[in-house]
């Protein structure tokens, strides 16, 4: 029986770079962001590829979860979410008791000023930060919390430790991929990921931080709160 991993993730998490690391993976077979349109159709919020994604993916709740069932083939499906994809969605639509769950998140000071280059007024919505707190309430202890921060200053050992609480033997093959993109990457791809697709794998950095205006300052101090619960939960190298 396949085993399926939902990886949650919020915006300019390196939730892409992840879905790389996975694809890498012998007995992987990765899905990027499945519920999307619906997600769209839902909320109908503005994003950059909205009419490419309506046009070529499934709105309806039914369709859209039918594609996060494994197929005979699979070892390991590996789903890469935004957290804020449940909208409209119950927990138990994306669950099963033998699923695993990642929460990938990141301090808002480093996503806040750099998902502003896409998207002018955020919302608490938008970033997904409530909704990861809701996961990790729901999924319990078939959660792994993971910090982009300790995620791109120790790759190889957050995902070796990752590996280990998934119960999956590690494949140094996580490490590095093939410059470009995957036939995997969704519509939107054009939009969001020119710095994974000029990469060729985990390379140890310093996430930084920066500037959130004085604007959103309300939104930052309430992200701040989930993400500072979330990182309480998080995995240590």
């Amino acid at each position: 029986m396949a085993r399926t991993v939902a990886l949650w993730a919020g915006p300019r998490n390196g939730s892409t770079a992840t879905m790389y690391s996975f694809a890498q993976r012998s007995d992987t077979r990765v899905l990027d962001e499945p519920l999307f349109a619906h997600f769209l159709k839902q909320t109908g919020v503005d994003r950059p590829s909205r009419d490419e994604v309506l046009r070529t993916m499934p709105t309806s709740k039914r369709e859209a979860l039918a594609t996060l069932a494994p197929e005979p083939s699979d070892d390991v499906l590996f789903l890469k979410h935004m957290a804020n994809h449940l909208e409209g969605l119950d927990w138990n639509d994306v669950d099963e008791p033998d699923h695993r769950h990642v929460i990938l998140t990141r301090h808002p000071d480093g996503v806040l000023p750099s998902y502003r280059a896409h998207i002018d007024r955020p919302t608490l919505l938008d970033l997904g930060y409530a909704h990861q707190h809701r996961i990790l309430n729901h999924a319990g202890e078939r959660a792994v919390v993971v910090t982009a921060e300790s995620l791109f200053a120790q790759p190889e050992d957050i995902l070796r430790g990752l590996c280990s609480a998934l119960e999956l033997p590690w494949q140094p093959g996580m490490l590095t991929w093939e410059k470009g993109g995957r036939p995997e990457d969704g519509v939107w791809a054009q939009y969001w990921y020119d710095g994974v697709h000029q990469s060729t794998g985990w390379e140890p950095r310093e996430l930084q931080y920066g500037k959130v205006p004085e604007s959103l300052t309300e939104l930052r101090e309430t992200c701040l709160e989930h993400y500072l619960a979330l990182q309480a939960r998080a995995l240590t190298p």
